[in-house]
Order: C-alpha cells, then structure tokens, then sequence
C-alpha cells in the first residue's frame, strides 16, 4: 500500500471518529468520559481490522482460485484426457 493509500485510509478513520462522537454527544442526557471515547475508538478501529481480513481474505480465496474449486465453476487447469 502506497503513503497516499494510508493517508486516505487514516483520514477516513478520524472523519468516522469524529462523525460517531458527534453523534453520540449531540443526543440529550448522554455524556462519555475519557474511558468512553477510548472504548469507542477501540470498537472502530477494531470493525476497520475485522473487515479489512475478511476483504483480504475473500480477495486471496478469489485470487487463488478456491471459489471455482469449491462451487463447480471453471477451473484454470485445461480438463483431463
């Protein structure tokens, strides 16, 4: 991954944190201290690494041919004679 892909990827991270603490002090009669907005930072960060493994994942089973293996589609090996 490029800087530019980092960049962008920590850009977006800190605009959904700064998006969810909005929301959450916007709403009447709620507060957080510092151990709440530690646990919100941990729980965003936390679903961004689980779907960043479950993307690569699906990308690796696509890219090494699994699925076609497994679902009865085409193979990339020519058929037997």
């Amino acid at each position: 991954m490029n800087k530019l892909g980092i960049a962008t990827a920590c850009g977006l991270g800190l605009a959904i944190l700064a998006v969810a603490i909005y929301a959450w002090s916007s709403m009447a009669d709620t507060a957080l201290d510092a151990n709440g907005y530690i646990a919100l930072t941990f729980g965003i960060i936390a679903t961004l690494a689980l779907a960043v493994v479950l993307v690569g994942l699906m990308l690796y089973s696509s890219r090494g041919g699994y699925d076609d293996r497994v679902g009865g589609g085409k193979s990339k090996q020519p058929p037997e004679r």
